[in-house]
């Protein structure tokens, strides 16, 4: 029985193994956070079994990749990019399309996790990165909450310039204990961030007055790590609250569950003990 167990265990492995899997590729472009390329081979290999049909176009001029899932009534389009002669896909406009395209009354969409994220479109679950070559979505689930918080849904072309590229923006590390499993998602925003974006025109990146807290992060031992201006935070308790407050520095903490639903992530708002965090260290 032990040795038929084993066989067995031995077998899974082989078999997980041979699974097709889509690393990420760093894209040579500048900005705070690098934008993720799939190899679309890699995703056809991937995906092609699930019964999801591909196929390349142009739409005003640019070169995308149509992505049609079983049981949806629209496809998804990834910007397509050669780099070094191979085709890829950009990884955030996954993201992106999932809060802008109309899938279907009912049809389930998830995006969790983060270095492997997984996503459920319909009846098709599927993962993306490896330990190797993880994906980074800190752009994709940026566009989400940054479109949940201020209802804005365009997908600007200096997506990773929206944030505050002050590195005093970022100085100061704040660690907050939850009680939520490894890949959960949070993400924190202040008034001033909200109001550069608001005022920003689509072509044109946000000016921020000054340092603008926000951040995205995934739990990682129980807690989640949030890169913030200054050495004292303090956090509405609820959306509206925020959306009122005249404290310009107020932040606003989110849990995404993951679920799209309406073409909105799905949140809820946490509060730390007392409404603030102190910095565990600054200046680094």
């Amino acid at each position: 029985m032990q040795k038929k167990l084993i066989g067995i265990g031995v077998l899974w492995v082989l078999a997980a193994a041979a699974q097709p899997s889509v690393g990420s590729v760093p894209w040579a472009v500048g900005g705070v956070q690098e934008p993720a390329l799939l190899r679309v081979a890699e995703l056809r290999r991937l995906l092609e079994p699930k019964g999801v049909r591909f196929n390349e176009t142009g739409i005003l001029g640019r070169y995308l990749l149509e992505v049609k899932f079983p049981q949806t009534a629209n496809a998804l389009y990834l910007r397509m990019v050669s780099q070094n002669e191979v085709p890829h896909a950009v990884f955030d406009d996954l993201f992106i399309n999932l809060a802008q395209v109309d899938l279907g009354v009912g049809t389930p969409v998830r995006v969790t996790g983060w270095a492997n994220s997984t996503v459920t479109i319909g009846p098709t679950t599927f993962s993306l990165g490896t330990t190797k070559n993880p994906v980074n979505p800190y752009l994709g689930y940026m566009y989400l909450v940054r479109k949940l918080l201020i209802d804005r849904s365009d997908a600007p072309p200096y997506l990773a310039k929206l944030l505050d590229e002050n590195p005093k923006a970022r100085r100061c590390l704040h660690e907050l204990e939850v009680g939520d499993p490894p890949g959960t998602v949070y993400a924190a925003a202040s008034k001033v961030w909200a109001e550069a974006n608001l005022k920003a025109p689509y072509d044109y990146p946000p000016d921020f007055p000054a340092p603008a807290a926000f951040h995205v992060g995934a739990v990682q031992n129980g807690r989640i790590r949030l890169l913030l201006p200054n050495d004292k935070a303090n956090y509405a308790a609820s959306l509206e609250d925020w959306k009122k407050s005249r404290d310009r520095e107020m932040l606003v903490l989110i849990k995404l569950t993951g679920w799209i639903k309406n073409l909105n992530a799905e949140y809820q708002i946490v509060r730390p003990p007392r409404g603030r965090s102190q910095a565990v260290r600054c200046g680094f």
